[in-house]
């Protein structure tokens, strides 16, 4: 799994989701509570419309020590074209700090891909 590890005295925790080329599709990016099944907040959005697909995590950063990040996405890809990445990209800063991606093959017609990342402190 990939661990992002950030500053808990820099900005604030970016988490964002693509798929490049772009598709159809939507994803709930879920941040999980360290070491729990208790969700902390859900992040909705997908691929449709003109939105960014980037959030950032609330401050203070040092609460998310151990948490995890799990973006579920879900794309169509239609045959007859090439492959689409998706991934989750989870910086601080201007930094890129780790990423989970997959490709997702032609004539997927709804195909899910689970992306995970856990946060540590540096």
């Amino acid at each position: 799994m990939a661990v992002a590890r950030f500053e808990p005295a820099g900005g604030p925790i970016e988490v964002a989701v693509s798929c490049d080329p772009n598709r159809n599709g939507s994803y709930t990016i879920i941040l999980w509570e360290a070491n729990a099944n208790e969700v902390v907040k859900k992040y909705p959005g997908n691929f449709l419309n003109t939105a960014d697909d980037e959030y950032s995590l609330d401050t203070p950063n040092a609460k998310h020590k151990g948490r995890l990040l799990e973006a579920m996405v879900v794309v169509a890809i239609p045959p007859g074209v090439g492959p689409s990445d998706v991934s989750m990209t989870v910086s601080q800063d201007g930094a890129e700090l780790a990423r989970d991606e997959r490709s997702v093959a032609p004539g997927s017609p709804g195909a899910l891909v689970d992306l995970f990342v856990e946060l540590e402190s540096q």
